[in-house]
């Protein structure tokens, strides 16, 4: 992205994260910050994901201010910005506002909400979104009721989203000349994460949610979650590994004792199979319990089993994997001095990305800024090439990807555009089915040929000639033998860009071992803070598939790249991401400096928040979900609650005594709030001003999915499919002003397409009925 500016005027997680993304990949990234900083400036955090910019004061409430940003604009490849809607409008410095005089520039908004929604002028804190978007009656814990998601779930997913539309609307306008408003939303994020999970079909329903109930009890439906002698471990694998040995050789437990028949027994529904899968966990668990960690850990491993120990979000630090993919760096910060941060997590090969730099401090680079400024000319408007009915119209993806992350990639690059084109065996569906298979394969054309025949590989080869991408998720060395390694497919089509989405990465001591999302969560530190164990809580899987959404997204995210430099230069080239470095970005606000890891507010052992003013209630009936993060909130809450008192009670004058006094606030809340309903206490907080929300249970999504405005604004896809009939699901994830998103296809079944991909090939029809005679296709 050399050469690229960015006006980063976002705050909060998701612009800030996402644009970190931007700034490893070589664009010169400009925070816009008012006088006083951003408002979160002093979050730990910041200090990893504000880095690499460039730091400018402004302030837009003045004329000068303004006039000066819309003199950035116009000399500005993107914005990007992450206030309410109707914000930016009021200053003037909106898309409309700005568009003549910029009319090369990619202007992304950020808000909590969609712009054209009910739900726009709602609040938008992160556990507010949880709350609204269904996500936190999603997830089971260790008590009955919503959880509250401590990862800040719809802001992380989000923040892959962002570079998505940034990139999205940069490829267009290298086509179009123009650039365009771009969208994204926190709310968006949060819909990323439940692809697998909601849908809904005229037939076989139960079928497509069989494979991923939530209904098991606690510690069934925490599966591959074990306590050992001195810590945890989430441990996963079937039957034998390649080297013969089972896990129940490993555990010293007889073969009829396997830990994966809890889940089987416990699927049953009965009262018998339920006692019977408590029983097989108890045995499971004390077996697992006669181990240390680390020497499981390692033992698995040289078995080829998936395993990782859980530990908090800054040991990943250390993980033996990102150490040697150099994902681990040391960044010099101007404030504390030397710190060690995850490092760039998406691998370009031809253009390597690397960390440039420390957060600034506060406006260290205004007169700089300013003076390039005076000597800077607008941009005007480019040559088009064509037009461009979506972001991804010229763009052909061959995706050869199994399981959810490498499918759920090509079905977002889809969503843009793309013409992604399945590459399946005869008769073979490669993956678990239901739920899982439904939610990674909408948009796509599907062909099923048989690649380790002669002439199969022809068609594939065909094929490669005619594609931008071609993206799998095998484990090393699997796409060298099918032929569809960076160098084979090169030496057909030079300027191919391909992608594969490993568990591990190429490189490193685990680089020849596949695994599962799971392991993600366990190394990123992400089922630990969830516990949270270090406040005596057991680990929490999140059921949503974080580390194949973050693995999936990342790799949209480095495709996009790919495709944007192979635009402004003719050059392909392979690029990589992985299951770990991709959910590793979920704890990237965690670092190691002079005196360890920040001081991060700490999840409670309860699973409702961060603090009293920043969690889940129980009311009368139902939950809230507080938010009173504001100074302002504080007095108005005192008010809303009728205890005005408690406004200028010295145990809770200010945010720092009402941290330090967080159980005793607590305990004077929770009576208060279990005195009227839910839906009461929102209405009572939204009059006063302070946020709150009532947790939506969806019912598997079916709210979400029969909103007809979520229809309209495309968040939802209706589409007709073969066999399930009418067909709900998880729509757009961006939404491009000028080059809209575009669902036409429900998920494949197998061969639906072969015949119209072969005539396209040039195959007669009495050619395309020997091959299928043949079992060819």
């Amino acid at each position: 992205l050399d050469g690229v500016k960015i006006l980063d005027l976002t705050w909060g997680i998701a612009g800030p994260v996402g644009v970190m993304l931007l700034a490893e990949q070589g664009a010169d990234v400009i925070k816009i910050e008012p006088p006083g900083g951003d408002p979160y400036r002093d979050a730990p955090e910041y200090r990893v994901w504000n880095r690499g910019r460039r730091s400018v004061v402004l302030d837009l409430k003045t004329d000068e201010g303004r006039d000066r940003l819309k003199a950035l604009a116009a000399t500005a490849d993107v914005l990007v910005e992450a206030f309410r809607p109707g914000a930016m409008a009021d200053l003037g410095l909106d898309y409309e506002s700005l568009k003549d005089s910029c009319p090369r520039l990619v202007y992304v908004s950020v808000p909590a909400y969609p712009a054209g929604s009910r739900l726009a002028g709602r609040a938008g804190w992160d556990a507010l979104v949880q709350a609204r978007g269904g996500l936190q009656w999603e997830q089971p814990s260790w008590r009955p009721g919503p959880t509250f998601l401590p990862n800040h779930s719809p802001s992380m997913a989000a923040a892959y989203l962002v570079p998505v539309g940034i990139m999205g609307g940069l490829s267009a306008r290298e086509e179009t000349g123009r650039g365009q408003h771009v969208e994204t939303t926190l709310f968006q994020g949060g819909m990323s994460l439940t692809s697998m999970l909601w849908i809904h079909a005229e037939h076989g329903q139960n079928e497509l949610e069989a494979t991923m109930s939530k209904t098991y009890p606690p510690g069934i439906h925490q599966r591959s979650v074990y306590e050992c002698a001195d810590g945890w471990i989430h441990a996963t694998g079937g039957g034998a590994s390649s080297t013969g040995v089972t896990l129940t050789d490993v555990l010293g437990l007889p073969a009829d004792k396997h830990p994966g028949m809890v889940m089987m027994m416990a699927a049953q529904g009965t009262a018998e199979g339920l006692a019977a899968a408590q029983a097989l966990q108890q045995e499971v668990d004390a077996a697992f319990k006669k181990f240390n960690v680390a020497e499981l850990v390692d033992t698995l491993h040289a078995n080829g089993f998936g395993a990782e120990a859980i530990l908090p979000a800054y040991k990943m630090l250390e993980h033996p994997q990102l150490l040697a993919t150099d994902a681990v760096v040391e960044v010099e910060d101007p404030e504390i001095g030397t710190t060690k941060q995850l490092g760039v997590t998406i691998k370009l090969q031809g253009t390597p990305g690397k960390v440039v730099g420390p957060r600034p401090r506060l406006g260290a680079h205004t007169d700089e800024v300013l003076a390039e400024l005076a000597a800077a000319t607008p941009q005007p408007a480019g040559p088009a090439r064509r037009e461009q009915p979506h972001a991804l119209s010229d763009v052909r993806v061959l995706d050869f990807g199994r399981a959810f992350a490498g499918p759920f990639a090509c079905m977002v690059l889809a969503s843009m555009g793309a013409d992604v084109i399945k590459i399946e065996a005869p008769g073979v569906v490669g993956m678990m089915g239901g739920g899982p298979f439904i939610g990674c394969q909408q948009g796509k054309r599907v062909l099923a040929v048989d690649g380790k025949r002669p002439e199969g590989r022809k068609i594939i080869e065909e094929l490669i000639a005619k594609a931008d991408v071609v993206h799998h998720n095998m484990t090393k060395g699997v796409a060298e033998r099918l032929g569809i390694d960076h160098a084979t497919v090169t030496a057909i089509k030079p300027d191919m860009i391909t992608c594969n989405t490993f568990m591990y990465g190429p490189t490193g001591p685990l680089s020849d071992l596949g695994g599962l999302d799971p392991l993600g969560q366990a190394a990123a530190g992400l089922e630990f803070e969830a516990g949270p164990v270090e406040e005596g809580g057991r680990p929490l899987w999140y059921r949503f598939g974080h580390g194949d959404t973050a693995n999936a997204l990342s790799s949209v995210v480095g495709v996009l790249m790919a495709l944007y430099h192979r635009k402004r230069t003719g050059e392909g080239q392979s690029l990589w991401t992985s299951l770990l470095h991709g959910t590793a970005l979920w704890g990237s606000g965690e670092y190691l400096g002079p005196d360890g890891p920040p001081a991060i507010a700490k999840f409670d052992k309860g699973q409702t928040g961060f603090g009293p003013l920043y969690r889940l209630y129980e009311t009368q009936s139902g939950w809230l979900q507080l938010a009173a993060v504001k100074p302002e909130h504080w007095p108005a809450l005192c008010r809303a609650i009728g205890q005005p008192e408690l406004e200028t009670d010295a145990r809770f004058a200010t945010a720092a005594d009402r941290a330090s006094n967080r159980f005793l606030l607590e305990d004077l809340l929770v009576p208060v709030f279990a005195g009227a309903t839910a839906l009461q206490w929102r209405r009572r907080l939204d009059g006063a001003g302070v946020p709150s929300e009532i947790p939506v249970d969806t019912g598997d999504g079916e709210t979400i999915l029969f909103d007809e405005e979520m229809v309209n604004l495309g968040l939802v896809a209706k589409v007709q499919h073969l066999t399930n009939g009418a067909l709900r699901q998880v729509g757009q994830l961006v939404t491009f002003g000028d080059t809209p998103g575009h669902i036409e296809r429900a998920p494949w079944v197998s061969g639906q397409h072969t015949v119209e991909i072969l005539q396209e090939l040039g195959y007669e029809d009495e050619q395309i009925k020997l091959l299928a005679k043949d079992g060819i296709v």
